[in-house]
């Protein structure tokens, strides 16, 4: 019903975001990176990595604490299937990270999503529209041991509910409830390139969800879930002293799977490519914008653009 696939698509949307962060979360102070041999620490300390913080004898063990919202809209659609789906997708994440003594850090976040959807099944000849609501929560622990290396773990949660409706017949809608969680961990590092500041992290996932359509339903109640892993490769170079773009490439790779009913399951493997750009209004305010769009997937396309804005405290 096209609910299935919004929660595996927040959940990628969630690892992508989680690949982000342990990209370098801010850039204050510098202008050029360097790698003239080796990075030395006191090279990194302004780019804040996660785990390498500025020393200030007043801090805390909780420190650095980063409080940001994103405002988005989405466009997700199969391909080359029997069955058909469109679907317009209206979202904002709330996430607060922060540091964790002298080598954690650690970031949570919030989700909601609207979604409008036009969409057929293989059972019945007939299109179906519906509406959806989503939601969830994630968590994202890690621990930088040294300056340009970082590892961690990351779990979340996700529920949703929908009201489709048969076109053309004139019968009440039908609901359907979702739920489903997902854990997994990631290693990554990060070395400057002349200008540029390049991340590669790696990360494994595994989502399972469950999706309960009533007693009437010829299928009551399906069970899905993948193990997915991500290679994400990551550039960040700042244009100005207050204007920083960020670049990167995602290879998404299934390596197993439990395909819902009336499904094909997901591609073995395609791309996730995105951008953004962030302006520093000042120390502790910046504002952005990103995009990222699925490449090379034969089954779906998927394309999100947002705005947000984040305060540093």
């Amino acid at each position: 019903m096209g609910l299935g696939v919004l929660l595996m698509r927040l959940t990628l949307g969630v690892l992508v975001a989680a690949g982000m962060f342990a990209a370098p979360f801010t850039a204050t102070g510098q202008t050029r990176f360097s790698n003239a041999g080796l990075p030395k620490l006191e090279d990194v300390r302004t780019l804040q990595l996660p785990g390498v913080f500025l020393d200030d004898p007043n801090r805390g063990f909780l420190h650095s604490f980063k409080l940001s919202v994103d405002f988005g809209v989405a466009l997700t659609e199969k391909r080359r299937q029997p069955t058909q789906l469109k679907q317009n997708s209206y979202g904002t994440q709330l996430g607060l990270s922060f540091g964790i003594g002298s080598m954690g850090f650690a970031a949570i976040s919030g989700n909601y999503s609207r979604e409008n959807i036009k969409s057929t099944i293989l059972a019945f000849p007939l299109s179906l529209d519906a509406n959806s609501d989503a939601g969830g929560g994630d968590i994202v622990l890690g621990i930088a041991p040294l300056p340009f290396l970082r590892a961690g773990v990351l779990g979340g949660f996700g529920v949703g509910n929908n009201a489709y409706q048969f076109v053309g017949v004139p019968a009440a809608p039908v609901g359907a409830d979702s739920s489903g969680y997902r854990f997994g961990g990631f290693v990554g590092a990060s070395y400057p390139v002349g200008p540029v500041l390049l991340s590669l992290d790696a990360t494994v996932i595994t989502i399972r969800n469950r999706q309960y359509y009533g007693p009437s339903n010829s299928t009551p109640v399906a069970h899905f879930g993948s193990t997915i892993g991500l290679l994400h490769l990551n550039a960040m170079y700042n244009i100005t002293a207050r204007l920083r773009l960020n670049a990167g490439i995602v290879l998404n790779q299934v390596f197993s799977e439990k395909i819902a009913p009336a499904e094909r399951g997901l591609d073995r493997s395609w791309f996730t490519l995105q951008s953004g750009l962030t302006y520093q209004l000042n120390d502790r305010w910046e504002i952005s914008v990103k995009g990222l769009t699925w490449l090379s997937n034969q089954r779906m396309r998927y394309s999100r653009a947002s705005i947000g804005a984040a305060y540093r405290f």
